[in-house]
């Protein structure tokens, strides 16, 4: 990490940084990745529990907007991204729910793919100034870039400071099932999404979904019961959602389990502007979903001004 290198530096391997990666090689410019995790994708996250498979973050995504929707297209005739389903409730609503083929982390693995970069996965980056780059974009949580920006003494001004100190983030639990047999009460695309539910907030059937041969549950507990369970142990944790699953989809007999506790799992509050911008050699560039909207598009739409901010400076 200390070798010089004309590349641009992006700092994280989910969509945003994915999609920084991938309009900066649009535009003509070279970037090398750097990913804490070993698989890219941040939140739109995937797992395996002995022979079943899960989507255990993100389960699925939609499209608005005509860049996000064209790359969507895209992938999709590359076969890394589908449509799931046209929606949860009974009827559907008939909006697309997207899911990546085989698992959530695909759209990531495609832009990344696409835009040829080279990606450093298991590498964590404690100090910016060892990227030895003119340019960085940062797409962790805001709380997690904020800290390795200070930590490399290239702290924002106090303006922007202070701004990117007031977001917070929502907590989600998730618990991961592989199960004896198919769960009977989910419905045949395999999604179960609730609203104002004190308890649960999603249930996938993963093999329903596509994602898993084997039976395989994720469910995502809701934002007030994950953040007043936080400090439960895994076996208590484990206890809950099977009760509350039980209680929605009906009997089931459980093999195997992992909780996945997500400490951002979402923006209380949204920025306005698409990326923050500050410093000189090297500029940095904050984006990801806190700006410009929240979620997998507006994660995407923040990673791509991101590029365009540093084209524009770097070139």
């Amino acid at each position: 990490m200390t070798s010089p290198s004309p590349e641009i530096a992006v700092v994280g391997a989910g969509i945003a940084g994915a999609s920084a990666a991938y309009r900066l090689s649009e535009l003509g410019l070279k970037s090398r990745v750097y990913e804490a995790e070993g698989h890219p994708g941040g939140r739109m996250a995937s797992a395996v529990i002995d022979h079943a498979s899960f989507d255990h973050g993100a389960q699925f995504f939609t499209t608005r907007g005509r860049e996000f929707r064209h790359v969507v297209d895209a992938a999709a005739a590359d076969g890394a991204v589908k449509v799931w389903t046209h929606g949860f409730d009974a009827p559907p609503d008939g909006y697309e729910r997207w899911r990546g083929v085989p698992d959530m982390t695909a759209l990531a693995a495609w832009l990344l793919s696409e835009a040829g970069v080279t990606v450093h996965f298991d590498q964590r980056v404690d100090d910016l100034k060892h990227l030895d780059t003119s340019a960085i974009v940062l797409t962790p949580p805001v709380p997690v870039s904020l800290a390795l920006a200070q930590d490399s003494n290239l702290e924002p001004p106090k303006k922007l400071l202070t701004r990117l100190r007031s977001v917070e983030y929502k907590r989600t639990i998730a618990v991961l099932f592989s199960l004896e047999e198919h769960p009977g009460g989910v419905p045949s695309h395999g999604g179960m999404q609730f609203v104002d539910d004190p308890d649960l907030a999603f249930i996938s059937d993963n093999a329903a979904k596509g994602v898993s041969e084997a039976p395989a549950v994720t469910i995502h507990l809701s934002n007030d019961a994950s953040l007043a369970l936080w400090n439960q142990p895994d076996h208590e944790l484990t206890e809950y959602a099977i009760k509350h699953l039980k209680a929605k989809v009906g009997p089931v007999v459980p093999l195997g389990s992992m909780v996945q506790r997500w400490r951002y799992a979402g923006p209380v509050q949204v920025l306005e502007e698409s990326a923050f911008v500050w410093g000189d050699r090297p500029v940095i560039v904050m984006a990801g979903e806190a700006f410009n909207g929240p979620k997998v598009e507006g994660a995407f739409n923040s990673g791509r001004h991101a590029a365009e901010k540093i084209a524009e400076l770097v070139s």
